[in-house]
């Protein structure tokens, strides 16, 4: 059974796990990452490189999470996620050029994305600064 994170270092490191299955030559890794990202209704934003990228809470959420653990995971409640990412990172928003971003980013990978509004957080490093995730670690 997995726990809830307690802290953004814990979201980040989520966040790092997601990148490096999106960045797999293992397509199984690559798809599960894709297809999280392309059926999430709420997000976490961060950026990599200066661009804006969206991991779904209902994997970051968790401790240490990865594939085989959300597998087993699955049958949690996504509005149980959205609570613990609140206590966090304050209350989600909602905008139209953030939301027009998202599917751009989504549709860079193939597959149908869920086609209802999502909210998103946005992550901020220690100096309240967009956090920049930095690939090369």
């Amino acid at each position: 059974m997995l726990h809830f994170v307690e802290n953004t270092d814990q979201i980040i490191e989520n966040i790092k796990t997601l990148e490096q299955y999106l960045a797999s030559e293992n397509d199984e890794d690559k798809q599960f990452a894709i297809d999280l990202i392309k059926k999430g209704r709420a997000m976490i934003i961060y950026r990599v490189k200066g661009e804006n990228h969206f991991a779904p809470i209902r994997f970051i959420s968790f401790k240490k999470n990865s594939k085989s653990a959300h597998v087993d995971n699955e049958k949690k409640e996504p509005r149980d996620c959205a609570p613990v990412i609140q206590s966090l990172m304050g209350k989600p928003f909602t905008h139209d050029a953030i939301e027009k971003e998202f599917l751009d980013y989504a549709n860079h990978f193939k597959g149908s994305t869920l086609k209802s509004r999502r909210k998103y957080w946005r992550i901020r490093n220690d100096a309240n600064k967009y956090f920049e995730l930095d690939i090369s670690e």
